[in-house]
């Protein structure tokens, strides 16, 4: 694995104690984490914030493009020949962190286009060259979309995402789209061990017949809804018909009314 960090190999300062990790989640920006033991006498900087950063792989595949968030953290390593010896704890975000610092502008709700359409406008609308869209030819529509008040870049992209059941990725500079492929499971009735015939219920003096149990312990749920929803295919995000019931929550014994008088004497 080689690591780049604004040009420089920085891949034999890896700490071996804290292994690279690489956090991916869907419609978010992509974490990567790791820390750096630099030499005392070296020739490699200490990474700054907005530095750029590559990991490759022994195979030539690229794993994470982006840049640092933050200027590295040190943390005390201990106590060399040549003097006490620091890591550098870095977090970087990938492509999307530098468009995600332009100053957010109202954009105006679309209607009736498809989600790379949509995607390649609010890269056009940050007027920023980072992210190349080349590759956004997803043409599934999206009935209507409005960003949000205040929103990032990279949260409305998400949305814009989720909307049509897809996932975006920023690496190499490049924005890719793609629909989230559809796993159907069949089952049948037949499968399985269970044998309804062979199914009995007993009951005696340790366990009477019950019916209709309701099971109470510490942990309630504290919304009550009955909701049915039809699905079309392309809407994610569905609305509840009327406001759930909330359940008064009971009182602790600590709490209860109670009238306490205090007397001096």
């Amino acid at each position: 694995m080689k690591i780049t960090i604004q040009g420089l190999d920085y891949s034999g300062s890896l700490d071996a104690a804290n292994p690279l990790t690489i956090e991916r989640k869907l419609n978010e920006p992509t974490v990567c984490q790791f820390r750096l033991s630099l030499p005392a006498r070296g020739n490699l900087a200490t990474p700054l914030r907005n530095h750029s950063v590559t990991v490759v792989g022994d195979d030539g595949a690229l794993y994470f493009t982006g840049y640092i968030a933050s200027n590295p953290v040190p943390e005390y390593a201990g106590l060399a020949i040549d003097g006490p010896r620091y890591r550098f704890a870095l977090c970087a975000l990938s492509d999307e962190l530098l468009i995600d610092q332009v100053p957010p502008a109202p954009i105006k709700a679309a209607s009736g286009m498809t989600a790379g359409q949509l995607m390649t406008l609010l890269v056009m609308h940050t007027r920023s060259s980072t992210l190349g869209t080349q590759g956004l030819s997803l043409a599934v529509p999206v009935s209507h979309f409005a960003a949000a008040p205040g929103s990032t870049w990279s949260q409305n992209a998400g949305d814009v995402a989720s909307l049509a059941r897809a996932a975006y990725r920023a690496v190499g500079g490049m924005l890719q789209l793609a629909e989230i492929p559809a796993a159907v499971h069949s089952l049948n009735e037949a499968d399985g061990t269970l044998s309804l015939a062979a199914l009995s219920f007993t009951s005696s003096a340790k366990r009477g017949l019950a019916n209709d149990i309701t099971v109470c312990g510490g942990h309630e749920p504290v919304a009550y809804v009955t909701e049915y929803f039809l699905g079309d295919g392309v809407t994610t995000q569905f609305y509840l018909g009327a406001r759930p019931y909330f359940p008064p929550h009971p009182l602790p014994p600590s709490l209860t009314n109670s009238s306490t008088r205090a007397t001096s004497t």
